[in-house]
């Protein structure tokens, strides 16, 4: 009776089991969104630098290093005036890293102290999905 039994619970388990998953909807596989990409920066007492100063859309590092005299934040912000990401205070000789997602326009690389002329950077068109990329660190 026992063996019955378990042979019963065994059954309905592989039934219930293969049911699951399944469905009308079909499987849409989406890209995945593009890798992150690096781009550096310093800034003097005169100006911000940024380089590169053009990429496509997608994920930013942004490491920056302060080689001015005095601490600085700085400020990425759109076209519209809106800031996307901040880095606040940078002191001297030291580095710092934003990452923030960057959509298609031009945007301006903004420091905290007066007299800092900031960076203009432009981006394009999203750049490939990451999801065929293997081994990535």
């Amino acid at each position: 009776m026992r063996r019955i039994m378990m042979i019963g619970i065994l059954g309905a388990t592989a039934t219930i089991a293969s049911g699951c998953g399944g469905g009308s909807e079909t499987f849409k596989n989406n890209p995945g969104p593009p890798a992150p990409i690096n781009i550096t920066g310093s800034v003097s007492n005169s100006r911000v630098m940024i380089s590169p100063r053009s990429f496509g859309a997608g994920p930013i590092n942004l490491y920056v290093t302060n080689a001015a005299s005095k601490s600085v934040t700085l400020t990425v912000r759109s076209t519209s005036g809106a800031p996307v990401a901040r880095l606040q205070s940078i002191n001297p000789d030291t580095p710092g890293v934003v990452k923030f997602d960057a959509a298609p326009g031009d945007y301006q690389v903004i420091a905290s102290q007066p007299g800092i002329r900031p960076a203009e950077l432009h981006v394009g068109n999203e750049r490939p999905s990451a999801a065929s990329d293997v081994l990535q660190p």
